[in-house]
């Protein structure tokens, strides 16, 4: 295989990954609000979505209702539909250089740092460049556009 099918593949690869990651946010979102806003039951549910059983919609309701920033739209989501195809660079950058970023940090407990580090949205950030997924050029206007943000976070 050549050096451009090999690029083709890896591209077409990435995209069909962000796609699944992607619909499968919307899909688990979905059954939230159907259950939480529409009452469905986990049977409907389940009968609907047709390749979950009821045990998978009740894991997937727990998650949530554990968790509602699941919710929430994530910088990595928005990275993920640039490469599906689904926004193009400019909104993905618009969104992204807009973002009000949490960054996270190790845990303390009684003044002592732990090893647990707890990740926030920024995170996203940096996975994403380093898993080739944001350009040099991308990653560097969202450092320089929160620069600020990014010492104070180093300081604290």
């Amino acid at each position: 295989m050549t050096t451009v099918e090999s690029r083709t593949a890896q591209h077409r690869l990435q995209q069909a990954a962000a796609r699944r990651r992607i619909d499968t946010l919307e899909l688990n979102r979905e059954i939230y609000r159907a259950s939480r806003n529409r009452h469905l039951t986990h049977r409907q549910i389940s009968a609907v979505v047709a390749d979950m059983s009821t045990t998978t919609i009740q894991r997937i309701l727990s998650r949530f209702a554990a968790d509602p920033t699941l919710l929430e739209v994530t910088p990595a989501e928005v990275i993920d539909k640039r490469a599906a195809g689904l926004i193009d660079d400019a909104a993905m950058m618009d969104t992204l250089l807009a973002w009000n970023y949490e960054f996270g940090a190790v845990e303390y407990v009684d003044g002592v740092a732990t090893d647990a580090y707890t990740s926030r949205d920024w995170d996203d950030i940096e996975q994403a460049y380093y898993c080739d997924r944001l350009s040099d050029d991308e990653f560097a206007r969202l450092v320089e556009r929160h620069r600020s943000d990014l010492e104070k976070a180093a300081g604290a």
